[in-house]
């Protein structure tokens, strides 16, 4: 997925809702740098943005199942990586399912000039 500097993107990580299932935990990590750190966790407890840097930046759909998807907005060039979306189920015998998708982020800075910048000549 490519981003533009000071814009916004979508990381997609959608699934189908099962009967039997219940959803457990939502949490996106990144990796850059060879590490790899969590933004966002969903639990009983509410959501949790972990990384002080994507705090008032991203979000995840609230009231939208098997929409787990990853809004971050005011993309800063540091922001490129490895996005990781994890989702977690219980379910009625107890056992835990687990599912990840992983999308890579680039931040670029927009280089074209804005549209109002230039005039057709008069003829």
């Amino acid at each position: 997925v490519k981003g533009t500097w000071m814009g916004s993107t979508t990381l997609p990580c959608t699934y189908t809702p099962s009967e039997g299932f219940t959803q457990q935990t939502i949490s996106w990590s990144v990796e850059r740098d060879y590490s790899t750190s969590t933004i966002f966790q969903r639990d009983h407890s509410g959501d949790h943005i972990l990384l002080s840097q994507f705090r008032d930046r991203v979000s995840v759909p609230k009231h939208s199942p098997g929409n787990a998807s990853l809004l971050i907005e005011n993309l800063e060039i540091p922001d490129s990586g490895h996005y990781t979306c994890k989702v977690i189920w219980r379910s009625e015998n107890n056992s835990l399912i687990t599912k990840e998708v992983t999308t890579t982020v680039k931040v670029v800075k927009d280089t074209r000039p804005p549209f109002a910048s230039w005039q057709l000549p008069k003829s």
